[in-house]
């Protein structure tokens, strides 16, 4: 609890003959399909300062007749701008009404519980936050959004606050983090869907191996920013994500370079919420950018602080734009609508109909239609020529990709698209199977012909449901392809390519080659290893805020990991099963000797280790092989049997020190050693 006793006991001295006293509006106001509704209460006559000790808010209650709730959002704005989310899209289809609903520090969790809702609940986010020392006369607001969009009409009936002498607690604000914070500020406004309004954003990262603290200047950056809501089904999660813009003073575009990436304008703030790892985008994008030469987002851990209210872990991830430092293709501009200069550059994505664009005239396997969206230039930017152009491409592109002589290297689909850049897409996009891949957030890029000029596709984006994270379209077997599971929008593309002998020895020869190192089971385990440590006690804060370990939240799989140390276990046996069925099933023949690889013998983890050591082979073990432990005088100190591709070893019993770790076969001859490091 963020309280000192001393100063509690001073307020005390001050305000013992305060009352609770409670404040109530009676709006009757509309909340009327796909609005933001504000209903505001003047609160007048309290102390100038409202604490967690002694005097400040206890709760918050409303009445909402809907017959949808879980079409709103409900958020408390205090005076001073702080920000306490209350509900977010909770609820079910056939359930209706907030009865005099409550809100405060007794009460169960107001996510796990199901409408109609009245009584006591906690809120998504603490309302304790609030209770910060600021000033409680003023403005309070109340703001009900309604989402869905379903021509359902409610009524926000009345709404309280309640101030006394029995505060909620500060208990979930965050004080420091050695990851840099990012504290942001719309001074009372409400984030939008869009259009992106007008905040302050503070940055502390210190450059020295202080911690960060939420209390220290903004010594990375201290300006105004651009920030609306993002994302399409992820809308639904209690942590929301934002497309964020830095902006000079003018309102304009600044350049800069956050927490040390190339400097640009615009970002994305991703709020992991149902990807309990915390790192699946991050993963993919640090892989990747090991497996291509071609541009992939970078990404940065941080914890973000909105309003006042601490909102957990974030991934701060580039955005996918034209730029040097980005997606480095040619700038368009509204004259280049003829010769060389209207080829190039575009970017265009495969994703949902609700954006402008055009429908591919060949229809999925899994049925549905493919819908390619204008990204590059903007859609009201575009020219008439040019939008006839990039159409008219992509349809030559899939009328070569569907013809009879589609593997013709002349005049077939490769005259259209650069095949490297579909094989490194393909194999990244199956190695985590993600679920999204090819018909959501599918980018795909065209350079000047100048430049080279055919289509590529890329650049990677959105895997928070990779790596085992869905529990739909067979996902979470670590069996099956991604692009054969007959989701709709799936272009033909991709099994139209498996039809192409050259193309896949390619895809064969690339992936036996990465199997060696980038994709090796080692280094993926590596890197996970390291991003779970960079994440280190903002773990923790993150699941004291959101205690969703041991609950589904849309879409997990089971079996749903009780920690987050069992989650990073689970996607790593699947990643291992993975890794095996591609072994066994990526297509193609390699006819380079010297792209075949050798699996390294064995993966094992933490080293350090504590109690438990985990044991990953790579290939299949023979029978009777065993491990050996002995300590660096030689001396046996433990032996176990191979228990399959995984085997699971308790060594607490063992002092701390140095120790050898021997794979060795049914005769006795050695496979592998390791040296362990007992802590």
């Amino acid at each position: 609890m963020l309280r000192t006793l001393l100063p509690c006991i001073f307020t005390a001295l001050c305000y013992f003959e305060l009352t609770a006293q409670t404040f109530t509006s009676v709006p009757l106001s509309t909340i009327y399909d796909s609005t933001i509704l504000v209903s505001e209460l003047q609160v007048t006559g309290l102390p100038e300062e409202i604490n967690d000790c002694t005097f400040g808010l206890e709760s918050v209650c409303f009445s909402i007749s809907y017959s949808e709730v879980r079409h709103l959002i409900v958020t408390l704005y205090a005076p001073d701008g702080t920000m306490i989310k209350l509900a977010h899209l909770n609820g079910r289809d056939e359930a209706d009404h907030f009865a005099n609903t409550c809100f405060g520090e007794i009460g169960k969790y107001f996510p796990w519980e199901h409408p109609p809702y009245y009584g006591g609940y906690q809120p998504i986010l603490p309302l304790g936050t609030i209770n910060n020392g600021q000033n409680p006369n003023g403005t309070w607001k109340l703001v009900v959004e309604e989402y869905q969009g379903d021509e359902h009409d409610g009524l926000l009936e009345r709404w309280s606050l309640t101030f006394g002498k029995d505060p909620a607690d500060r208990d979930a604000i965050i004080d420091s983090s050695h990851l840099p914070i990012l504290v942001i500020n719309t001074n009372g406004r409400h984030i939008p869907d869009e259009p992106k309004i007008n905040a302050h954003l503070g940055v502390i990262s210190h450059s020295d191996t202080r911690p960060n603290r939420v209390s220290d200047a903004f010594d990375h950056y201290d300006g105004q920013a651009g920030i609306e809501w993002r994302g399409a089904s992820s809308k639904s999660f209690w942590q929301q994500s934002f497309s964020l813009e830095t902006r000079d003073i003018y309102g304009e575009d600044l350049d800069f370079p956050l927490l040390g990436m190339p400097a640009e304008a615009d970002w994305v703030l991703h709020g992991p919420f149902s990807d309990k790892s915390l790192i699946r985008n991050a993963l993919t994008f640090a892989l990747a950018q090991k497996v291509s030469n071609a541009y992939v987002p970078r990404t940065r851990f941080c914890e973000l602080v909105l309003n006042g209210s601490y909102i957990g872990v974030y991934t701060l991830i580039e955005k996918i734009k034209r730029g040097a430092e980005r997606l480095d293709i040619a700038k368009m501009k509204k004259s280049d609508i003829s010769g060389d200069d209207v080829t190039g550059g575009y970017i265009i994505k495969v994703d949902r109909s609700n954006a402008e664009g055009w429908y591919s005239p060949y229809r999925p396997q899994g049925g549905g239609k493919v819908f390619f969206n204008y990204v590059y230039p903007k859609p009201e930017d575009l020219r008439p020529e040019q939008m006839a152009y990039i159409q008219a491409y992509v349809d030559s592109f899939e009328n070569a990709m569907m013809s009879p002589g589609f593997a013709d290297p002349q005049t077939g689909w490769r005259n259209f698209a650069d095949e490297n850049s579909f094989v490194e897409h393909f194999l990244m996009n199956e190695v985590c199977k993600n679920v999204d891949a090819y018909r959501l957030s599918g980018y795909l890029y065209k350079p000047r012909d100048s430049d080279g000029g055919k289509l590529h596709a890329g650049p990677l984006w959105d895997y928070n449901l990779a790596w085992r994270n869905a529990n739909y379209a067979d996902n979470e077997s670590p069996s099956g392809w991604t692009f054969d599971s007959m989701q709709r929008g799936v272009p033909f593309w991709w099994e139209r390519l498996l039809q192409d002998s050259q193309y896949t020895a390619n895809m064969r020869c690339q992936w036996q080659q990465l199997r060696s190192g980038t994709l090796s089971q080692r280094h993926i385990f590596g890197v996970i290893d390291s991003l779970t440590s960079a994440l280190g006690g903002a773990t923790d804060r993150h699941f004291e805020l959101y205690p969703i370990l041991g609950h589904g939240i849309w879409p997990n799989p089971k079996p749903i990991a009780k920690t987050h140390a069992e989650e990073i276990e689970n996607m790593k046996i699947w990643i291992s099963e993975r890794l095996r069925w591609l072994d066994a099933n990526v297509p193609g023949n390699c006819p380079d000797a010297s792209a075949e690889w050798q699996a390294a013998p064995w993966v094992l983890y933490p080293n350090p280790v504590r109690d438990i050591l985990t044991v990953f082979l790579e290939t299949a073990p023979a029978e009777g092989s065993g491990f050996l432990l002995s300590d660096l005088a030689g001396r046996l100190v433990g032996r176990k049997e191979v228990g399959g591709f995984r085997s699971v070893w308790d060594i607490s019993y063992l002092p701390q020190g140095v120790y050898l770790l021997y794979y060795m076969n049914a005769e006795g001859r050695i496979l592998n050693t390791e040296k362990i490091v007992k802590f």
